[in-house]
């Protein structure tokens, strides 16, 4: 079975078991508390993907990356998925979950990476203008990354679309257009 159903499904079952509790907006944090946990820390990896691990310990450790207090919903839910031997899925799960909580809560994220960072008044006036122009959505959320890499301009994602307006990508297209044309000339 493919792991994009499968993690769909889980996580609209959660969703749906969050809701009727009335912990989504919780579980979301724990949520995303997991994923960090998760891409942060190798063990938890490890555990997870060790069959012969005691089912107990999976439990305590997924409990532990999602919060020092995890809700019941969540430990219900992490009990459901190791009692299934989902366990190898919980990542791609909890990521799911966050696409559907903001789905569903109509949040917008907006990443913008630059080589250098910027001011707060440039930050204000894009975060004002995705708010214009994300009209089905409510919430804004605006994050700021830095990459020295990109070696000016910037890349600035919402959604499914991308504006890559960085010197590194120009230089590599303008490579890219060099080899091509020296091709034919060889």
């Amino acid at each position: 079975m493919d792991i994009g159903v499968i993690a769909r499904r889980y996580a609209k079952a959660l969703l749906k078991y969050a809701i009727e509790e009335h912990a989504e907006d919780l579980v979301y944090k724990e949520v995303l508390h997991f994923i960090d946990s998760y891409e942060n820390c190798k063990q938890v990896a490890d555990l997870l993907g060790n069959p012969i691990a005691e089912t107990a310990k999976k439990e305590r450790v997924l409990c532990a990356a999602a919060s020092e207090n995890v809700s019941p919903v969540f430990r219900n839910f992490v009990r459901l998925v190791l009692q299934n031997h989902r366990e190898t899925y919980m990542l791609f799960i909890c990521h799911s979950y966050v696409t559907l909580y903001r789905e569903l809560k109509r949040i917008c994220i907006g990443r913008l990476t630059t080589a250098v960072p910027v001011s707060t008044e440039v930050s204000e006036r894009l975060e004002k203008w995705m708010e214009e122009k994300s009209a089905p959505y409510t919430d804004v959320i605006m994050e700021s990354h830095t990459d020295p890499n990109l070696l000016g301009g910037f890349i600035f994602e919402i959604d499914d679309r991308r504006i890559d307006a960085s010197i590194a990508s120009q230089f590599e297209k303008i490579k890219k257009q060099f080899i091509e044309k020296n091709k034919r000339i060889v």
